[in-house]
Protein backbone atom coordinates (compact mmCIF):
# COMPACT_ATOMS: atom_id res chain seq x y z
CA UNK A 1 0.00 0.00 0.00
CA UNK A 2 1.21 3.45 -1.02
CA UNK A 3 2.02 5.35 2.02
CA UNK A 4 -0.26 8.61 0.93
CA UNK A 5 -3.39 5.76 1.15
CA UNK A 6 -1.52 4.15 4.35
CA UNK A 7 -1.57 7.18 5.93
CA UNK A 8 -4.77 8.17 5.76
CA UNK A 9 -6.55 4.83 6.25
CA UNK A 10 -4.42 5.05 9.81
CA UNK A 11 -5.44 8.13 10.64
CA UNK A 12 -9.09 7.59 10.18
CA UNK A 13 -8.81 4.36 12.31
CA UNK A 14 -6.84 6.48 15.26
CA UNK A 15 -9.95 8.88 14.66
CA UNK A 16 -12.77 6.49 15.19
CA UNK A 17 -14.53 7.26 18.32
CA UNK A 18 -18.09 6.49 19.79
CA UNK A 19 -19.77 9.96 19.45
CA UNK A 20 -23.05 9.93 21.18
CA UNK A 21 -23.36 14.29 21.11
CA UNK A 22 -24.18 15.36 17.68
CA UNK A 23 -24.88 19.02 16.40
CA UNK A 24 -28.00 20.10 14.71
CA UNK A 25 -26.36 20.43 11.62
CA UNK A 26 -28.21 17.69 8.71
CA UNK A 27 -26.49 14.69 7.06
CA UNK A 28 -26.27 15.01 3.21
CA UNK A 29 -27.72 12.00 0.85
CA UNK A 30 -23.95 12.10 -0.72
CA UNK A 31 -23.24 11.20 3.03
CA UNK A 32 -25.77 8.90 3.21
CA UNK A 33 -25.19 7.16 -0.33
CA UNK A 34 -21.24 6.93 0.93
CA UNK A 35 -22.08 5.27 3.77
CA UNK A 36 -24.33 2.75 2.34
CA UNK A 37 -21.66 1.69 -0.38
CA UNK A 38 -18.97 1.31 2.90
CA UNK A 39 -21.69 -1.14 4.51
CA UNK A 40 -22.87 -3.30 1.48
CA UNK A 41 -21.60 -1.51 -1.48
CA UNK A 42 -21.25 -3.55 -4.95
CA UNK A 43 -16.87 -3.86 -6.10
CA UNK A 44 -17.07 -5.64 -8.67
CA UNK A 45 -19.15 -6.46 -11.92
CA UNK A 46 -19.42 -10.14 -10.54
CA UNK A 47 -21.47 -8.94 -7.44
CA UNK A 48 -18.27 -8.55 -4.96
CA UNK A 49 -19.35 -6.49 -1.80
CA UNK A 50 -17.66 -4.59 0.43
CA UNK A 51 -17.96 -6.54 3.32
CA UNK A 52 -17.37 -10.77 3.33
CA UNK A 53 -20.66 -12.65 3.78
CA UNK A 54 -20.21 -16.52 4.20
CA UNK A 55 -21.61 -18.74 0.87
CA UNK A 56 -21.76 -15.09 -0.35
CA UNK A 57 -25.27 -15.25 1.15
CA UNK A 58 -25.81 -11.58 2.05
CA UNK A 59 -28.19 -12.02 4.14
CA UNK A 60 -28.01 -8.29 6.01
CA UNK A 61 -30.81 -5.69 4.72
CA UNK A 62 -29.57 -1.83 5.47
CA UNK A 63 -32.65 0.10 6.84
CA UNK A 64 -32.24 4.05 6.80
CA UNK A 65 -33.99 5.89 9.37
CA UNK A 66 -33.65 9.47 8.34
CA UNK A 67 -34.44 12.28 10.84
CA UNK A 68 -32.69 15.08 9.59
CA UNK A 69 -31.21 14.47 6.16
CA UNK A 70 -31.14 17.39 3.28
CA UNK A 71 -33.57 16.97 0.71
CA UNK A 72 -35.08 13.68 2.22
CA UNK A 73 -38.29 13.44 4.05
CA UNK A 74 -38.07 11.77 7.33
CA UNK A 75 -39.37 8.22 7.68
CA UNK A 76 -37.57 4.77 6.89
CA UNK A 77 -35.83 3.70 3.89
CA UNK A 78 -34.31 0.53 2.46
CA UNK A 79 -31.11 0.81 0.54
CA UNK A 80 -30.79 -1.04 -2.94
CA UNK A 81 -28.50 -3.53 -2.62
CA UNK A 82 -27.07 -2.98 -6.59
CA UNK A 83 -27.41 0.94 -7.01
CA UNK A 84 -27.54 2.52 -4.08
CA UNK A 85 -31.06 3.75 -4.12
CA UNK A 86 -33.45 4.21 -1.66
CA UNK A 87 -37.19 3.13 -1.10
CA UNK A 88 -38.56 4.58 1.00
CA UNK A 89 -40.92 2.01 3.22
CA UNK A 90 -42.77 4.52 5.70
CA UNK A 91 -43.01 8.26 6.19
CA UNK A 92 -42.61 10.18 9.50
CA UNK A 93 -39.59 10.31 12.23
CA UNK A 94 -39.21 7.04 13.92
CA UNK A 95 -35.99 8.25 16.20
CA UNK A 96 -38.28 8.76 19.20
CA UNK A 97 -39.38 5.51 18.84
CA UNK A 98 -36.87 3.23 18.43
CA UNK A 99 -34.80 5.22 21.33
CA UNK A 100 -37.80 4.34 23.35
CA UNK A 101 -37.36 0.53 22.45
CA UNK A 102 -33.74 0.40 23.57
CA UNK A 103 -32.08 -0.87 26.83
CA UNK A 104 -31.39 2.26 28.83
CA UNK A 105 -31.82 5.78 27.96
CA UNK A 106 -29.89 5.86 24.75
CA UNK A 107 -30.77 9.32 24.03
CA UNK A 108 -28.34 9.93 20.66
CA UNK A 109 -30.77 7.91 19.06
CA UNK A 110 -33.66 10.46 19.05
CA UNK A 111 -30.53 13.02 18.61
CA UNK A 112 -28.32 11.86 15.72
CA UNK A 113 -30.17 13.11 12.34
CA UNK A 114 -29.61 9.71 10.88
CA UNK A 115 -29.53 6.00 11.66
CA UNK A 116 -28.41 3.00 9.78
CA UNK A 117 -29.84 -0.13 10.88
CA UNK A 118 -28.22 -3.48 10.55
CA UNK A 119 -30.79 -5.86 9.91
CA UNK A 120 -30.41 -9.65 8.80
CA UNK A 121 -31.97 -12.78 7.45
CA UNK A 122 -31.09 -15.52 10.30
CA UNK A 123 -32.72 -18.47 9.20
CA UNK A 124 -31.08 -19.19 5.64
CA UNK A 125 -27.63 -19.35 6.86
CA UNK A 126 -28.58 -21.59 9.98
CA UNK A 127 -30.30 -23.71 7.12
CA UNK A 128 -27.25 -23.51 4.64
CA UNK A 129 -24.94 -24.28 7.65
CA UNK A 130 -26.72 -26.92 9.53
CA UNK A 131 -23.97 -29.37 8.54
CA UNK A 132 -21.18 -27.28 10.39
CA UNK A 133 -20.96 -28.37 14.04
CA UNK A 134 -22.42 -27.29 16.04
CA UNK A 135 -25.95 -27.84 14.28
CA UNK A 136 -27.39 -24.89 13.23
CA UNK A 137 -24.89 -22.27 15.49
CA UNK A 138 -22.44 -21.42 12.47
CA UNK A 139 -24.60 -19.74 10.23
CA UNK A 140 -25.81 -17.02 12.87
CA UNK A 141 -22.33 -16.60 13.80
CA UNK A 142 -21.24 -15.67 10.29
CA UNK A 143 -23.95 -13.52 9.90
CA UNK A 144 -22.87 -11.79 13.45
CA UNK A 145 -19.39 -11.41 11.74
CA UNK A 146 -20.78 -9.94 8.62
CA UNK A 147 -22.60 -7.11 10.32
CA UNK A 148 -19.65 -6.13 12.57
CA UNK A 149 -17.65 -5.69 9.39
CA UNK A 150 -20.22 -3.78 7.58
CA UNK A 151 -20.43 -1.83 10.83
CA UNK A 152 -16.68 -0.83 11.49
CA UNK A 153 -16.89 -0.36 7.26
CA UNK A 154 -19.67 2.69 7.93
CA UNK A 155 -17.91 3.91 11.00
CA UNK A 156 -14.83 4.63 9.55
CA UNK A 157 -16.03 5.96 6.69
CA UNK A 158 -18.53 8.53 8.89
CA UNK A 159 -14.66 9.84 10.17
CA UNK A 160 -13.25 10.22 6.58
CA UNK A 161 -16.30 12.04 5.95
CA UNK A 162 -15.95 14.19 8.96
CA UNK A 163 -19.04 12.65 10.60
CA UNK A 164 -19.43 10.39 14.27
CA UNK A 165 -21.19 7.52 15.01
CA UNK A 166 -22.42 5.23 17.48
CA UNK A 167 -23.01 1.35 17.08
CA UNK A 168 -26.21 0.56 19.43
CA UNK A 169 -27.08 -3.19 19.98
CA UNK A 170 -29.12 -3.21 23.41
CA UNK A 171 -32.54 -2.85 22.49
CA UNK A 172 -35.88 -4.88 22.33
CA UNK A 173 -35.71 -7.13 19.59
CA UNK A 174 -39.17 -7.56 19.00
CA UNK A 175 -40.29 -3.99 19.38
CA UNK A 176 -37.30 -2.48 17.53
CA UNK A 177 -38.57 -5.00 14.60
CA UNK A 178 -41.70 -3.55 14.50
CA UNK A 179 -40.87 0.17 14.28
CA UNK A 180 -38.18 -0.95 11.49
CA UNK A 181 -41.55 -3.09 9.46
CA UNK A 182 -39.58 -5.79 9.45
CA UNK A 183 -40.89 -9.34 7.99
CA UNK A 184 -39.36 -12.64 8.97
CA UNK A 185 -36.81 -13.67 8.27
CA UNK A 186 -35.52 -10.43 8.65
CA UNK A 187 -34.46 -9.63 12.46
CA UNK A 188 -32.34 -6.27 13.56
CA UNK A 189 -28.83 -6.82 14.42
CA UNK A 190 -27.88 -2.87 15.41
CA UNK A 191 -27.70 0.63 14.77
CA UNK A 192 -25.71 3.18 13.70
CA UNK A 193 -26.60 6.50 15.12
CA UNK A 194 -24.43 9.34 12.47
CA UNK A 195 -23.93 12.83 12.52
CA UNK A 196 -22.00 15.45 12.60
CA UNK A 197 -20.26 15.37 16.00
CA UNK A 198 -20.32 18.21 18.86
CA UNK A 199 -16.61 19.49 19.79
CA UNK A 200 -15.16 17.81 22.42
Amino acid sequence: MPDGPKKMLLDVMQARRSVRSFASAPVTPDQVQQLLWAGQGTTSKGGLKTVPSAHALHPLRLVVVAGHVTGLEPGLYQAGHRDGSLDQLSKGDTRNALKDAAVEDQTWISDAPLTISVCADFVTPTRDFADQNPYGRRGPTYVAIEAGAAAQNMMLMAVSLGLGSVLVAGFDDDETARILGLEAPYSPVLHLSIGVPLPQ
